[in-house]
């Protein structure tokens, strides 16, 4: 606990000199008053009590816009975090009405935390043809996805996807947990459990032991940024041990390596435009020297000779808008003002709007329910797309002869 919780959010903020940029870039200003420069402000001031059974800090979406844009780099994403913990312990405040969907999702992440839990997750989505083992050296961590498909259709699909992805350019088996416990995201950020966080990092890690893996590869941008950030600064030696890959960085990599190619068998005359949502997680909440949204758009570069068109929306990369409902919070009609602006944007920009964060694909399809003039727009997961354009490099027979 000590690694992640400051219990004096003053230590926190004491290089803020209110120059009023979070408030001014506030993503959610935009749709109600919220104004982070007077919370911190009140803090400092020594009402931190008064900010904390105000109940303000549940509405925060943590999507770090404000980190972004701040000269002194201060986390409010984090004070929200520690601040939430406090809430609940010292102001005995229960976000129940905050939580989307009755909190169904997190109370199953709750109960995985249990040591004496294990769950049995159906494996009846594994495409034929795939090899998989409960040992190896590469994990692909599914993520909370076969419980979203209890609520939410198609989402099999990320998860086929990936997996076939691994399986086509992998010799060795890959390793699927039946067993797999949720990675903790949610619960973290959204409502400051840290402590059930750091049980469910245990359970992970001694999984990942016990399997003898070294490399994780998941297509879920909060699984990602859990594994590559969170985790190791509680677990200084995570990092030495596992090498945590984003989908998108472990396409990537094989391309450069020229292990695979881009090809598309069903290419049209008229090019197909297509564009990019930014997760928050994989935007603002990566450490500076990873360039995972570098990579994406050199990839998707490679598809203007393959019939495709890549338009970049109005907010993109760092400055790309929130889908606006972060760790099942806050799905309310606030939330679907932004989301709709952000799917009036893809609208813009193309047919086809990509993103890697299986909850952004629930929320902005989710929203399309309700309004006709973006229901037009296909939004596919990052590796959804991939699928079908993908090649191996067949090997130089020759010249490994000759070697």
């Amino acid at each position: 606990m000590e690694k992640i919780y400051e219990p004096d959010l003053r230590n926190l903020l004491r290089r803020c000199y209110q120059c009023g940029r979070c408030s001014g870039v506030c993503q959610l200003s935009k749709v109600q008053k919220y104004t982070p420069s007077k919370i911190i402000q009140l803090i400092l001031e020594g009402f931190e009590d008064k900010v904390l059974e105000s109940g303000d800090l549940w509405d925060c979406l943590t999507c770090n816009q404000c980190l972004k844009d701040c000269p002194e780099e201060i986390n409010f994403a984090d004070i929200i975090r520690n601040a939430r913990y406090k809430m609940r312990h010292s102001a005995n405040q229960n976000p129940d009405e905050f939580i989307a969907h009755k909190g169904i999702y997190t109370t199953i992440s709750e109960i995985m935390s249990r040591p004496y839990i294990t769950p049995e997750r159906s494996l009846d989505w594994i495409p034929k043809g795939c090899k998989i083992s409960d040992r190896g050296n590469i994990l692909y961590y599914v993520g909370c996805l076969p419980f979203f498909n209890y609520e939410f259709e198609n989402l099999d699909s990320i998860a086929k996807s990936t997996l076939k992805i691994l399986c086509q350019i992998e010799k060795e088996p890959i390793v699927i947990f039946k067993e797999e416990s949720c990675c903790g995201h949610d619960i973290y950020w959204g409502q400051g459990k840290l402590k059930t966080f750091i049980k469910l990092a245990k359970k992970n890690i001694e999984m990942f032991e016990k399997a003898g893996i070294s490399k994780i590869v998941t297509a879920c941008a909060e699984c990602y940024r859990t594994f590559k950030v969170d985790y190791p600064n509680i677990f200084e030696d995570f990092n030495d041990k596992f090498d945590v890959k984003h989908v998108i960085e472990y396409i990537y990599d094989k391309w450069k390596e020229n292990i695979i190619q881009f090809q598309n068998p069903n290419q049209k005359s008229e090019k197909i435009p297509f564009t990019y949502h930014d997760p928050c997680r994989l935007s603002r909440f990566l450490p500076k020297d990873n360039n995972i949204m570098g990579k994406v758009r050199e990839i998707f570069k490679e598809f203007k000779d393959l019939g495709y068109n890549f338009n970049e929306m109005e907010h993109n990369q760092k400055n790309a808008l929130c889908c606006g409902v972060s760790s099942w919070m806050n799905c309310n009609e606030k939330s679907k003002a932004l989301r709709y602006k952000r799917m009036l944007e893809a609208k813009s920009a193309g047919e086809i709007m990509v993103t890697s964060c299986p909850k952004c694909r629930i929320h902005l399809s989710c929203l399309q329910d309700d309004y006709e003039d973006i229901a037009s727009i296909e939004i596919l997961d990052f590796s959804e797309f991939l699928i079908n354009h993908i090649k191996l490099v067949k090997p130089d027979i020759k010249g490994e002869e000759k070697k």
